[in-house]
């Protein structure tokens, strides 16, 4: 059962990211976004609590927030991917992020009712 109060979208978009702990800038990409955070792929180690300053490139917009990662993976074979929960993001970055979830949500599923049609 899923916990988040937001629902999560898969997506690949680029991420510019500036760590608490390590201050220079490290790049990333999505792997799933919503109104409430990200989880991202990076080349970079992150650890649980650690603040971050992140930038989500969504043409044509670039969506800054301030975010904590709340989990870390370091699945075999892959690159480490971590859960960022957004703290801070102006309100005109979260109108655009939202119209942005909506916009891919509504194309998710009409693909997936095309795809489901099948001949009787």
């Amino acid at each position: 059962m899923e916990r988040r109060a937001c629902p999560r979208v898969e997506v690949s978009q680029p991420v510019l990211y500036i760590s608490d702990i390590y201050p220079s800038p490290k790049a990333a990409s999505t792997v799933d976004l919503s109104l409430g955070g990200t989880r991202i792929e990076t080349l970079y180690s992150l650890i649980q609590g650690e603040r971050l300053q992140v930038s989500i490139a969504i043409r044509p917009e670039v969506i800054k927030c301030k975010g904590e990662v709340v989990h870390t993976q370091w699945p075999d074979g892959e690159r480490p991917k971590a859960g960022v929960r957004f703290e801070e993001m102006s309100e005109g970055d979260k109108v655009y992020l939202r119209q942005y979830l909506f916009h891919v949500m509504e194309q998710q599923a009409r693909e997936s009712l095309s795809t489901d049609k099948t001949p009787h």
